[in-house]
């Protein structure tokens, strides 16, 4: 902590928020001696102005007497003056306070509301607003469409903070910006495109970025009445590439002298010491406020619940500037690297299913200075109304255990906390609140409303001193996790992890970050969220090459004096690409299904998309999907892409990769135009939008959400041609490619040639309203067939100690009929016996219920949470089935299936596959019943003949746990509880003969690995 003083002052700032008259009022009692003084309101969240304010946020309103009638009187409108529903107000702490939400979900993200009061009345009279009204704006979105997002084609400066006006520049001031978008952080660096000088001179400082806020905080104490100058330059970008407005801007202020200082300690009292859950004791202390537990932060999110919440505790040493030189508005700070420990939390899925893992004590730490203002009541000028308290703070959320830490950790940038402060006898007590918006397994956005309670110690001569740091920060958890040196859980284009045991000082990673590719310096660049450091490769992983990733002991921790981190390092490499190059297969499309239809087959109007091509003509016809306003469309690959292949269309029919709104009539039925017996729809208009492009994925985020019950369409273009044609197609817009030249394949069923390509995959699907869901993409990792091609190749990863591998299924052979005699897998090695598969899968996270097993003859209810599986297809590898034609030893017939695909169905509803994670004595499991059809296009029937394996119906039970590796990522593991018969039935053998080879997978054979998708990208 910085050099300061201490205790001597503490007494006249007592006397000065007490009541003196040139230092302000505060609030002096329960009762206030109120008298027959009109009722006024005394304190509101969000305060008047207050921007980037949670959707989800409620409304709360303290008033100087209780209310006396009903409580119905709160209205809030837009700034089109449209009125939003409101539910019933709660009373709180008497009726001296309302708590107000939404009737239905969070506001509008980057909207603008007017707050008025209309009959609240108390028995000093009605209450209003001195003004008539409150307006605040609610933060822009996070995630959903680009124009949630702040778009615009000029990024502006919104808002510094302090201003230098109402909220006084100090010599300990923090600068906070915010912009009027989304940022493109690659374009601040800090002392080159953004600057804070005094003199012409660079002021040492950190700089923290997120979203579409910055902070500069300086390392030094800035020189009271020296001029300092905040610079912006042209290279500053927003999002979607805007760039500055005047191509750069420039602010000064002067800074103003704080000292004499004094440092006020501040304890946050527990809630109730009573329980092993205090923020659930309905005996405990409660926030005046809200009326909820005090210093308790509860999560609200689909996929942890609304049960939980974590206790805040510690004590906080606030630095005050000297109170008779800012009577009215005083300014204050909390230094950077301070910490409130959180309790632990037993984590739940869904609030209902336990996860088996637990937090241990989760961690707030300032990442910068936090500044302050205690501020005169803006609603009221009586001695007795309460003083405004704002509080600005940047944090990182970390927790004790690695699991939790490895999902949780992240920077918590620019919270805002709007409070009151009252004297009560010798202590200054502060109730505040503030919202926290942590993201969840990095698919959902929480919500948590803080109730914060501090109490300043009566005897500041004798209150607790900071306890010194000396904890060196040492590497939890990394992505890959590389125990082993194989990093068979990544893939091309993800990025590299580390998790530390607490954040660490921006600056001092500069040098001490190292990745090498075999021996040699490989570019990155790299990003701190939290305590963790995420490591982006210039270029996508290289398969087969190793890399070693360190952090040396010149990285450190934000205590002052600084601890330096236990150096680590981790080499790892992925498994080599080895064999003949193939093409591209889509593994997951959403919305829709990955495969080119029948066009002849389909009746988009009706909401039949037609059958997949190459299946047979008794297949089940896809739905018309439909995608939520606020999702992108989302697309993998079987291999890595070539980026210049993969051109957006901005006109109707242009581009390789398409998204276009439908032609509609007056039914809103899509326009079909004649084309044979094929059925072509007329396009409206291309959606402007932002195609991001990775190694193997492709995501399509459109400028406006979704409307609701529109007709879209989204394209990806190949080129349907006979092996040996190459044009030059992989540059033209004509056909999306690999990085190895080959053409995307869409109709795997036809059995296509490496470089034939496909026809192009077009997916109507209509728009949405948001949903209260969770999207939750997964992949098959790790998978022995790296290369994708359908086959096990000399050099690819296999089983090692002789125990099979995950995402494998084996095969067994019963027998066959009177013309198939011994028959038998040919293969020289496990893994080549076995399948090997190759897939991801989309999900649904729905939210809790009860679960009955129909797999049981005692049906027992079990609590559960309810899942959605996206239906898709698997690749599975080959294998060779041999016999003896008519006797033993007779012909000898030898059948290669080929790459063999399995196609998950939809229910008979069109939905989508019901699924569970249930609790069980053992942990979670998750559980799903899945129908599929086999395909394997490119088997041929031995002697010219023909055989059933298209479309062949199979069913699988699959169960299995659901656990969570110390990096933080889900792991599903599924095996098979039934036995699976597949009779392949031979015809027309040497034109007349027919017969059949009998296989099952046996129980237990099927074992598939899903693992959550990289938290940090």
């Amino acid at each position: 902590m910085r050099s300061i003083r201490f205790a001597p002052l503490f007494p006249l700032m007592m006397l000065c928020l007490a009541g003196l008259t040139a230092c302000g009022g505060a609030e002096e009692g329960p009762t206030n001696h109120l008298g027959a003084a009109p009722a006024e309101v005394f304190y509101s969240y969000p305060h008047d102005g207050q921007r980037r304010v949670s959707p989800a946020s409620p409304v709360v309103l303290r008033f100087s007497h209780p209310l006396t009638g009903g409580a119905d009187g709160v209205r809030l409108s837009d700034a089109d003056g449209n009125s939003v529903a409101l539910a019933a107000p709660e009373p709180v702490d008497g009726g001296l306070g309302l708590l107000v939400r939404p009737a239905q979900g969070d506001l509008r993200p980057g909207t603008r509301y007017r707050l008025t009061l209309d009959g609240l009345e108390t028995e000093a009279g009605p209450l209003a607003f001195p003004d008539g009204a409150l307006t605040f704006e609610t933060r822009l979105a996070s995630g959903g469409a680009n124009g949630q997002r702040g778009f615009d084609t000029v990024l502006r400066l919104r808002e510094v903070l302090p201003d230098g006006d109402d909220l006084p520049f100090m010599d300990f001031s923090t600068l906070r910006l915010r912009f009027n978008q989304m940022l493109d952080t690659d374009t601040l660096t800090y002392g080159e495109s953004i600057s804070l000088t005094r003199d012409g001179e660079l002021v040492p400082a950190i700089m923290l970025a997120k979203g579409d806020a910055v902070t500069l905080d300086p390392r030094q104490d800035l020189q009271p009445g020296e001029r300092y100058t905040l610079t912006l330059g042209p290279s500053i970008r927003g999002f979607q590439g805007a760039a500055l407005a005047g191509g750069g801007l420039q602010r000064s202020w002067v800074a103003r002298d704080s000292r004499p200082r004094t440092v006020m300690v501040q304890e946050t009292p527990p809630a109730s010491g009573r329980g092993d859950d205090p923020c659930a004791d309905p005996d405990g202390r409660r926030s005046r406020l809200t009326g909820q537990a005090m210093n308790c932060v509860p999560i609200e999110a689909v996929l942890l619940g609304d049960g939980d919440a974590t206790q805040q505790s510690g004590n906080v040493f606030t630095e005050l500037a000297f109170l008779p030189h800012y009577p009215d508005v005083s300014p204050l700070r909390i230094p950077r690297g301070s910490l409130l420990t959180g309790s632990n939390v037993k984590v739940k899925v869904a609030g209902a299913v336990p996860a088996g893992i637990e937090t241990g004590d989760i961690a707030v730490t300032f990442l910068s200075d936090a500044s302050g203002y205690l501020l005169p009541n803006p609603f009221s000028r009586r001695p007795e109304a309460p003083r405004q308290v704002r509080l600005f703070m940047d944090v990182a959320m970390t927790a004790e255990n690695p699991e939790a830490n490895g999902a949780l950790s992240q920077t918590l940038l620019q919270v805002e906390l709007v409070g009151v402060a009252k004297v009560e006898g010798q202590r200054l007590v502060i109730d505040a609140l503030g919202v926290v918006e942590p993201e969840v397994l990095g698919q959902e956005t929480a919500f948590g409303l803080l109730s914060l309670h501090t109490e300043s110690y009566p005897d500041q001569n004798n209150a607790p001193a900071p306890i010194p740091d000396t904890r060196a920060p040492f590497l939890q958890s990394t992505m890959p996790m590389a125990e082993d040196g194989l990093a068979a859980t990544v893939q091309p284009g993800d990025a590299l992890v580390m998790n530390f045991s607490e954040p660490l000082d921006p600056e001092s990673l500069e040098q001490a970050l190292s990745l090498t590719r075999e021996g040699v310096d490989e570019p990155f660049d790299w990003s701190l969220d939290g305590a963790s450091v995420v490591v982006r490769p210039h270029r996508p992983l290289q398969p087969g090459d190793r890399y070693t990733l360190a952090v040396s002991d010149r990285a450190t921790d934000l205590a002052e004096p600084a601890n330096p981190v236990q150096p680590a390092s981790r080499t790892f490499r992925l498994p080599a690409l080895v064999g003949d190059p193939v093409a591209p297969v889509l593994i997951t499309t959403y919305p829709g299904f990955p495969c080119a239809v029948d066009k002849a087959s389909w009746h988009i109007a009706e909401g039949d998309h037609g059958r997949c091509r190459g299946g047979r003509d008794d297949d089940d016809h896809l739905p018309v999907p439909t995608l939520p306003a606020d999702r992108p469309i989302r697309v993998t690959v079987s291999q890595d892409i070539d980026p210049a292949s993969v051109q957006l269309g901005e006109t109707c029919g242009s581009g390789s990769f398409r998204v276009e709104r439908v032609a509609v009539d007056g039914d809103g039925n899509p326009v079909a135009i004649p084309d044979g017996d094929k059925r072509k729809y007329q396009c409206d208009a291309a959606v402007p939008g932002r195609l991001n492009v990775e190694a193997r994925t492709l995501t399509f985020i459109p400028d406006q959400p979704w409307e609701d019950g529109a007709a879209y369409r989204y394209t990806l273009q190949s080129v349907n041609r006979a092996s040996g044609q190459q044009p030059d197609d992989c540059v033209s817009g004509e056909a999306i490619c690999s990085q190895a030249g080959k053409r995307l394949q869409t109709a795997l069923l036809e059995g296509p040639e490496p470089d034939w390509g496909g026809p192009d995959l077009e997916i109507h699907f209509r728009g949405a309203p948001v949903t209260d869901s969770v999207f939750q993409a997964l992949n098959n990792l790790p998978t022995a067939d790296v290369n994708a091609n359908g086959f096990f190749d000399d050099g690819e990863p296999g089983y090692g100690d002789g125990e099979p591998a995950v995402n494998t299924t084996r095969l067994e052979v019963l027998g066959g009929s009177t013309l198939t005699q011994n028959p038998r897998l040919a293969c020289d090695t496990p893994e080549r016996c076995d399948i090997q598969v190759v897939g991801a899968l989309n999900s649904e996270v729905i939210g809790p219920g009860e679960y009955d097993d129909p797999r049981t003859e005692q049906q027992e209810r079990l609590p559960a949470v309810r899942v959605g599986l996206y239906p898709t297809q698997i690749l599975a590898s080959s294998v060779t089935v041999k016999a003896d034609v008519l006797i033993e030893g007779g012909i000898p017939i030898e059948s290669p299936t080929g790459t063999q695909v399995m196609r998950m169905r939809h229910p008979e509803d069109g939905g989508l596959i019901p699924g569970w994670i249930v609790a069980t004595d053992q942990g979670p499991e998750f559980r799903a019943d899945v129908d599929l059809y086999l395909d394997a296009p490119y088997l041929e029937a031995p002697l010219g003949g023909q055989h059933n394996q298209h479309s062949y119906p199979l069913t699988m039970e699959l169960t299995g746990p659901v656990t969570f590796l110390p990096n933080g990522r889900m792991v599903i593991n599924q095996v098979n509880g039934n036995v699976i018969p597949i009779s392949v039935e031979l015809t027309e053998l040497l034109g007349f003969l027919g017969a059949s080879i009998h296989l099952q997978i046996p129980a237990g054979a099927v074992k598939l690995q899903y693992l959550g998708v990289p938290l940090k990208r």
